[in-house]
Parts: C-alpha cells; sequence; structure tokens
C-alpha cells in the first residue's frame, strides 16, 4: 500500500477523542490493558420514532484492517506527534486488534437500544475504537436513514443523490453518497463513490453550462443543440435538459422540443430523454411541460424534478399530481437536513466476564448490559413481527428460539403487554453477524464489500414490513423486547446499584 495513502487511512483509525487516550494510559498503569471488554454501539431513537437503516460497517472494519496492517515505524510517526506518555506510546506502536466484532450488516434495518456493532476486545484496544466507530456510524447511518424517508415518501418513483456538494467535507460526499444509495436511492452524482464502492454515478448539466453559450432563446437552444449531438454518442447517452435557466414554459420547454424534433430524438431513442426543472412551482411546471412533450409527441420523455426537495415536499408534490419520473434530492439527504445529528452511542456492557450498566435519571439513556445479540422474529405469513434481544450465553428465549418451541415476548415496560408465539406459528433469525475473529476477517465481510447487495437486501426487508410501520408519520410500533433472562439480569443490577444510594 503506498505510504502516504497508509498514512491518510491510518489517521482515520486513530481519529479520536483525547479522553479515550488519557484513560487508556491509566489502565495501563493499572495493569488493566488486558481485561476483556465488550462494547455496544447503538442508537435510543430515530427522527420519526420508527427504525433506521445500518450503514457503515463496512468502514469500520476497514479501519481495524488498516490499524493491523499499519507498520510500527508508520504508527511511530503518528502516535509520538500526539502521545507524550512514553510507556503509552510504545503499547499503542506495538499494538494489533485480536479482539472479535459482531454487528447487524450494511442495508439491515434496526431499531433503538439493539447492538448494530459489538466490539468484544482487550479494554485499551476496545476503548480507542469509540470515537472512529461512532464518526463513521452516525454519518452513514444518518444518511441511509434520511434516505429510506425520502425514497418512502417518493415510492414508487425513484430518487437520485444530488448532494455532494452540501455534504460536510470529502470523506462525507463520498459515503453519503454510498450510504444514500443503501437506504433505498437509485442512483447517485458522485464521481469517487462510484470509483470507491462500484456504484455508477450520473449527471445532466447545470445552469452554468446553458450560460457558456450566452443569454437568451438562441443561446439555451444552441446549448440543449450540441449537449444532444454529442452525448448521444455516449455510453452514457441519457439526454436530460435543464429548461429553467431563464424561463421554463416561455422558453426552456420550447427550446428543448425543438432540440430534440432538429436532432432526431423521440420516442424511439434507445436512451434516456426528457427535461429536467429546478425551481419554480414544480407541481404547475411539470404538468404544463408534460402536455407540451405529449403533444409534441415525446410520451417516454422523462421529467426530472428538483430544487430544495425532502421528504415532505415530495409527498406534496405527488398529491398536487405533479407529472415527475425522477426526484433529485440534495442537502435534505446529505446532511440528514432535519435531523443532523444520528445519536449512535458506545458503551461498554461488560468487563472480564462481569456485565455492567448505566444509570441515569433520564430512563431512556439507561443502558442494556452484558453480551447480546439480536434475533428478528417473522409471524406465520412470513412479515417481521417482532426484535428480541437476547444474552449470547445462558438465555432461556434464544433456546425457545433456536427450538422453535413456544415463546413469550413481554414489552420491557409494561409486563401486561406480553404476546404468545407457539411453536411452529412463527420463525426466527438471528441478524447479529461476527465479521472478526481474533483479529481476523471472517468470510461474512466480503457480504458487505457488495454495496447494490446491501441495498437490494434493505428493500427486501422494507417490503416485508407492514404498511404501517413504513408510514413517516407516527408509524406503528414495533416489538423490540428483551429475553426474560437479559430483563432480570437488567434490573438485578439496577437493584444492586439502588441499594446502595
Amino acid at each position: 500500500m503506498d505510504k502516504e495513502i497508509l498514512l491518510t487511512e491510518f489517521a482515520k483509525v486513530i481519529n479520536s477523542d483525547r479522553y479515550q487516550y488519557t484513560e487508556s494510559d491509566v489502565y495501563l498503569m493499572e495493569g488493566l490493558e488486558e481485561q476483556e471488554a465488550i462494547f455496544d454501539m447503538y442508537f435510543r431513537r430515530t427522527e420519526d420514532g420508527g427504525f433506521a437503516v445500518v450503514c457503515g460497517v463496512q468502514e469500520v472494519l476497514y479501519l481495524i484492517k488498516t490499524l493491523n496492517a499499519t507498520s510500527e515505524d508508520e504508527k511511530r510517526k503518528y502516535f509520538s506527534k500526539i502521545i507524550k506518555e512514553k510507556h503509552l506510546l510504545e503499547y499503542l506502536v506495538k499494538m494489533k486488534f485480536t479482539g472479535d466484532v459482531y454487528a447487524l450488516r450494511d442495508g439491515e434495518i434496526a431499531y433503538p437500544n439493539e447492538p448494530v456493532i459489538t466490539i468484544k476486545a482487550p479494554l485499551i484496544q476496545a476503548k480507542i475504537l469509540e470515537t472512529p466507530i461512532l464518526n463513521t456510524m452516525n454519518l452513514q447511518m444518518a444518511v441511509a436513514t434520511k434516505a429510506s424517508r425520502v425514497t418512502r415518501a417518493a415510492d414508487p418513483i425513484g430518487v437520485s443523490a444530488f448532494g455532494t456538494r452540501r455534504a460536510h467535507g470529502f470523506d462525507s460526499a463520498v459515503s453519503g453518497n454510498k450510504a444514500a444509495y443503501i437506504g433505498g436511492c437509485s442512483s447517485h452524482s458522485n464521481i469517487i463513490t462510484e470509483y470507491k464502492y462500484g456504484i455508477p454515478s450520473i449527471g445532466t448539466m447545470a445552469h452554468s453550462y446553458v450560460q457558456t453559450f450566452g443569454i437568451g432563446r438562441d443561446a439555451e437552444k444552441r446549448a440543449f443543440d450540441v449537449f444532444i449531438k454529442h452525448r448521444r454518442k455516449r455510453e452514457s447517452n441519457t439526454l436530460i435538459l435543464l429548461i429553467d435557466t431563464y424561463n421554463t414554459i416561455g422558453m426552456g420547454i420550447k427550446n428543448a422540443i425543438e432540440a430534440f424534433k432538429e436532432n432526431g430524438i423521440d420516442d424511439s431513442y434507445n436512451g434516456i430523454y426528457g427535461i429536467r426543472i429546478d425551481s419554480g412551482d414544480l407541481a404547475y411546471l411539470s404538468k404544463k411541460c408534460r402536455k407540451e412533450l405529449d403533444n409534441a409527441g415525446f410520451k417516454k420523455a422523462k421529467i426530472v424534478l428538483t430544487s430544495s426537495l425532502n421528504e415532505e415536499l415530495i409527498r406534496s408534490l405527488k398529491e398536487q399530481g405533479a407529472c415527475v419520473d425522477s426526484f433529485g434530492v440534495g442537502d435534505a439527504i446529505a446532511t440528514s437536513k432535519s435531523n443532523p445529528c444520528f445519536g449512535g452511542v458506545y458503551k461498554i456492557v461488560q468487563i472480564n466476564g462481569e456485565p455492567v450498566i448505566k444509570l441515569s435519571e433520564d430512563v431512556f439513556k439507561i443502558s442494556n448490559p452484558g453480551f447480546k445479540e439480536v434475533y428478528r422474529i417473522y409471524d406465520k405469513f412470513g412479515a417481521a413481527y417482532a426484535d428480541l434481544i437476547t444474552l449470547v450465553e445462558k438465555d432461556e428465549d434464544k433456546n425457545s428460539i433456536i427450538e422453535n418451541s413456544d415463546l413469550t415476548i413481554i414489552d420491557e415496560r409494561y409486563d401486561f403487554k406480553r404476546s404468545l408465539l407457539k411453536s411452529g406459528e412463527y420463525t426466527a433469525k438471528k441478524i447479529t453477524i461476527q465479521y472478526m475473529k481474533e483479529g481476523v476477517l471472517t468470510e461474512s465481510y466480503k457480504t458487505l464489500l457488495d454495496v447494490k447487495g446491501s441495498r437490494d437486501y434493505y428493500i427486501a426487508n422494507l417490503n416485508n414490513m407492514s404498511e404501517e410501520r413504513k408510514r413517516l408519520v407516527n408509524p406503528h410500533k414495533y416489538k423490540i423486547d428483551l429475553s426474560k433472562d437479559l430483563l432480570e439480569l437488567k434490573y438485578s443490577l439496577i437493584k444492586k446499584i439502588k441499594s446502595q444510594i
């Protein structure tokens, strides 16, 4: 690997808050560095009270892989500039990740308080990964989840992610477009995302392109004519003309129709052709343009609508009967504009085999202790019915799932809310996957490299949900329950702490 690239990638591994290294110094001085720690990365709530889309696990594993691949000399170049404690410096220079990583896969639908990523490793190794993991996952899950909302609002009309220029920096743009794609977008515009992940990018023209040819009707017409002449010959022979530079109805649509006709573009064209509108009353203008295109014989011409769109505006446009074949959405997805901070957290849940818990005056911040995994339960019709968080070891409910015997799931907050699932009337799947064992990637990692596969996985799971749980406003609550053994463990620890107050 090229040295400068290696340094750049390694910088992402140690892109941490100082306290993680301050604490590591203390652990090392106390001889605690080899204690086995288990940390969970999870989130507490979503924008709409529903689900989130997992994204970023591929990058987290790559960061750990980079940590292990970086030479001691290269590590020293970085650490020697920021770590002044000599004993800690020497430990970090020689350190490799030797632990295990469990996670829900990219494209998985996840719910609050479920462990999205679980790190099981010697204490310092697990501790210093906190900020890099959260930095990666909070960005990508925010974007993927917002993309899910936008694309559900647009369904069945496709959405393209056009937010690179509004994203918060290079990495945000590149991985963000990938996350938007996994979260349901049909395409994106970023060429580095295409280069890195193999997802083809798309693009048409900007207002500046039209203005390059001058001002007014004749200049716009020439811009369209030249574009068609050259782009129709390319492998990507999509001809979408931006028609609102000067006047959409009085000039743009008329020039587009004339340019198509004069260049022999009609419904027999073997590529995609049409127009894009980026300003004004999109519902009104799209209907007027559709009529003009149809009257001119261009019934297969596409209409793309852009202009600061989000899920609410898209729903409104559909309700108004806007004529649209595709939406282009920018900053609403790229920055998860209405909910820019995803709020994922990274909490220790076990140390040296002993479960631990965090209490809080805010009940929703109380953590779930112990080494856990997640099972998704499906009803007899094959629809997702509930998620059950179980302990990895010695869990009666997990055994019931494995044996497909009668299973009772209980709402943690309301004991009277119980559901009995009888043997043979449900199925279950463990959605927690081990991606790294003793510092080595497992075969499961390869599935994460298939970004289209992750998107397909998300779409399949979305289609397996009831409409009530997919709605954007006040979605029907999905059951996310703790196993009986986990529930008993949690409350026994709470009781133990309370008895000492």
